[in-house]
């Protein structure tokens, strides 16, 4: 199953459609960008990256678990295995936005239309998300599920025997989705050069603009 299902646009009256939509800065026809957005909604293969709550990059620390009652301090996973944390980037993103509104990536819409929850910039909640599953194959890729069952996305990265321990220990991983996680090298950088701190820019600007789709979900793993 793809991610979304293409809605048929309405017509501008003030602007004919080749003008309306464009891929990479180039317009294109009604049909053109109809076609491409279904090819990207039965795309599923991203990338992805493993990491921690406490990963510098991400900046989040750790989740909080409860409250003591006796001192009011909040007890986080701080004494335990670190929270696994799993980055879902979107090869392309696909950009809307309707007259007088704010950009959106109908890809990340369709997450939270899903069930989980946009993960803003400075004050966010993470919280689980009833439906959504992650699921460690065979091959060890892992593959984000809706609720509905199908595949929302799939990414291919290293083995990490400490990050499955600790999935398997919390039975629950914390999954971001969205196209600017700070997963890939940026063009005309090296590797060496895309810092954790500019990880974290990237991270942090997204979720400003609200690119973000967040929970902590499920884990499975079917090996």
């Amino acid at each position: 199953m793809g991610r979304f299902k293409s809605s048929k646009p309405r017509r501008d009256r003030q602007q004919a459609p080749e003008q309306r939509f464009h891929i990479d800065n180039r317009a294109v026809s009604q049909a053109e960008i109809l076609a491409h957005g279904e090819h990207l909604s039965n795309s599923v293969d991203d990338h992805g990256r493993l990491l921690y709550m406490n990963t510098p990059s991400l900046g989040l620390g750790q989740v909080a678990t409860g409250i003591d009652p006796n001192t009011g301090a909040v007890q986080t996973t701080d004494r335990e295995d670190p929270m696994p944390v799993a980055l879902f980037e979107p090869e392309r993103a696909m950009m809307s936005r309707l007259r007088g509104g704010v950009p959106k990536e109908i890809q990340v819409e369709g997450a939270i239309s899903a069930g989980m929850r946009r993960f803003p910039d400075v004050i966010a909640d993470l919280r689980t998300i009833p439906g959504w599953t992650l699921h460690r194959l065979d091959d060890d890729r892992l593959e984000l599920r809706s609720p509905d069952g199908g595949v929302y996305s799939r990414i291919a990265v290293p083995a990490s025997p400490g990050w499955y321990s600790a999935a398997l220990h919390h039975r629950y991983v914390v999954c971001f989705y969205g196209p600017q996680l700070g997963v890939r090298t940026p063009p005309g950088s090296t590797p060496a050069q895309y810092t954790d701190a500019k990880r974290l820019e990237e991270f942090r600007t997204a979720r400003g603009r609200g690119l973000v789709a967040g929970g902590i979900i499920a884990y499975h793993n079917n090996r």
